[in-house]
């Protein structure tokens, strides 16, 4: 399972549409996915979607099998934290384009 980071806060829609396709062409590639969209509430605010997500990407059992980055992550304080607390719990961390090629 993968868990998808990427900018959020200050998007249309909270980017659920790049989301969303990072998410359709993982599971095509045979991967599964995961997105934030999925069990943060819409208009959550920041501390609290932080909060859910860190709790996902580090309370799911099984652990997740890596992180999937989508384009523009580095500009995003929150998947900058997320990726951080993946890589301290020995999570892999990649681009979707990096995840996708792999699966190949």
């Amino acid at each position: 399972m993968l868990y998808v980071i990427g900018p959020v806060t200050g998007r249309p829609d909270d980017n659920f549409e790049a989301f969303g396709a990072a998410s359709d062409k993982l599971f095509e590639a045979g991967c599964h996915p995961c997105i934030p969209h999925e069990f943060v509430p819409k208009g959550a605010a920041w501390p609290d979607a932080m909060r859910d997500s860190i709790h996902a990407l580090t309370g799911h059992r099984p652990a997740f099998d890596g992180v999937a980055m989508l384009d523009g992550w580095e500009q995003s304080r929150g998947a900058r934290l997320e990726r951080q607390v993946a890589e301290a719990c020995g999570i892999p961390c990649k681009t979707v384009n990096e995840w996708l090629e792999e699966a190949q």
